[in-house]
């Protein structure tokens, strides 16, 4: 018999030479150093830093996401189609007014060698962050006309609240990416648990009193309302009381540095956004609220469940990622490895769930929803390929490809405003809905190949 050869991906293990008298006490001897060795490494990957991080955010991501999907079957019974479509329109339109609120600068505090370099960004989008909001309490007076664009005029009730939604939110991605450039991603996993659980809370209780349109979009706004106000109290000593002295010389300079991000960062964000958001703005004067709101159900049904990895993954192999290269160390077996498990669980979990979704859907939303499950499946290609391209698109930033990334984004929205027009004009909902998932998918297909070349380019200079 011959003594066992093994193979470990990425690690060197000593060949042990072959023996034809059987299985001798020598090799049996090599065989349990072995298995012990596997043990070993084992043991330290799972106490490597990244799966620690990853296990806390991933968890808070389960359990804040949970409430939420736990909580849905209620709001569908309680809330009608209608108030699903003026909730995503509300968040899609402050959705687009956070990222111009702080220019993309947030994402730069993680990159940094300088703590006075992080916290000067920190000032720069709160400054930012203020002048937007100043901005949009002017617009106050123009509700009306503002909803008069999207055909929902329901939505000039509730504009109002958009610059404390802006400020909330705006104030929230300053302060994430603050604490994960300090590693403490338990006040991060903190802040979602307590939006989930106030946003739900807040739904299902106003629903209950009778206040089912503005029920939705209150719970959504003052939910991050509390919620930050929670994590800025608890941090204040130890993380943020340092933040309370701004250097106007190192904020110009660090604004010269990292103009990148506003320059490149914020029209591809802007035009990302855009992309996500056109669905809900083009087909809703169309098609109406009831139909945009079987289509708002099926993106949260879809993505929550993967978002729960992708952001995780996301906040975590940013911070590494961006450590790694600073150091000028490799990437690739990180990322190679993070993309492949990742990917075939998604196309695994995908697959199993198709074929029941009707059933399904009707049972967890009610009998209103049956359209939801033919959205979800007109989705799929869309989704398939999310969670993998979603938790690295942070590689254009570290290697400061902004401008390239721009580009593609502005090609893949016009491609996607065309696929939705072409739907819009055959007069067919689901129509539109394939044709903007397969334009999708074919741009995050070629956004993860140019990722892959980003990688490749980079070993090579290493080299």
């Amino acid at each position: 018999m011959w003594c066992t050869h093994y193979v470990v991906p990425g690690v060197r293990i000593p060949h042990f030479p072959q023996e034809s008298s059987g299985m001798t006490e020598k090799c049996k001897r090599r065989d349990l150093r072995f298995l012990l060795f596997c043990l070993s490494e084992m043991s330290t990957i799972f106490k490597s830093s990244i799966v620690r991080n990853t296990g806390k955010l991933l968890s808070a991501n389960v359990l804040a996401q949970a409430i939420g999907i736990l909580v849905y079957p209620v709001l569908t019974r309680m809330y009608a189609p209608e108030d699903f479509a003026l909730l995503n329109l509300f968040t899609s339109i402050a959705g687009v007014l956070v990222l111009i609120a702080t220019a993309e600068y947030q994402y730069a505090i993680v990159l940094p060698k300088q703590e006075q370099h992080a916290r000067s960004l920190v000032h720069v989008c709160l400054l930012l962050l203020l002048g937007v909001c100043a901005l949009l309490l002017l617009s106050l007076p123009f509700a009306s006309p503002i909803a008069s664009l999207f055909k929902a005029p329901e939505l000039a009730r509730y504009w109002w609240m958009m610059p404390v939604c802006v400020l909330a939110l705006g104030l929230w991605n300053i302060l994430n990416y603050w604490y994960i450039r300090r590693k403490d991603f338990l006040r991060v996993s903190g802040y979602q648990i307590s939006q989930s659980v106030l946003s739900a809370g807040g739904k299902i209780g106003l629903g209950w009193i009778g206040w089912l349109q503005p029920g939705m979009i209150l719970a959504s706004v003052f939910a991050p309302v509390i919620s930050l106000c929670i994590s800025v109290g608890l941090a204040w000593k130890k993380q943020l009381r340092e933040l309370l002295q701004p250097d106007k010389a190192s904020m110009r300079l660090v604004a010269r540095e990292y103009a990148n991000f506003p320059k490149f960062n914020l029209p591809r964000s802007f035009v990302n956004s855009l992309g996500i958001a056109l669905p809900v703005w083009l087909l809703t004067p169309h098609f109406g609220l009831a139909e945009v709101g079987q289509l708002s159900l099926a993106m949260l049904a879809a993505f929550t469940p993967l978002s729960i990895i992708a952001r995780a993954c996301y906040q975590v192999l940013y911070q590494r990622v961006a450590e790694l290269v600073q150091n000028g160390q490799n990437i690739s077996h990180l990322l190679w490895r993070f993309c492949l498990y990742t990917g075939g669980l998604v196309v695994i979990g995908l697959a199993g769930i198709y074929l029941f979704l009707p059933p399904l859907v009707t049972f967890i939303f009610g009998d209103g929803w049956q359209e939801c499950a033919n959205v979800i499946r007109a989705l799929y290609p869309f989704i398939i390929l999310t969670p993998v391209c979603g938790s690295i698109c942070f590689l254009s930033d570290v290697f400061a490809k902004q401008k390239i990334a721009l580009l593609m984004e502005v090609g893949y929205v016009a491609a996607i405003g065309i696929a939705l027009w072409v739907g819009i004009y055959s007069d067919n909902f689901l129509t539109a809905i394939r044709l903007f998932a397969w334009v999708r998918f074919a741009f995050l297909t070629i956004q993860l190949v140019w990722y892959t070349s980003l990688c490749r380019t980079y070993h090579r200079k290493l080299s």
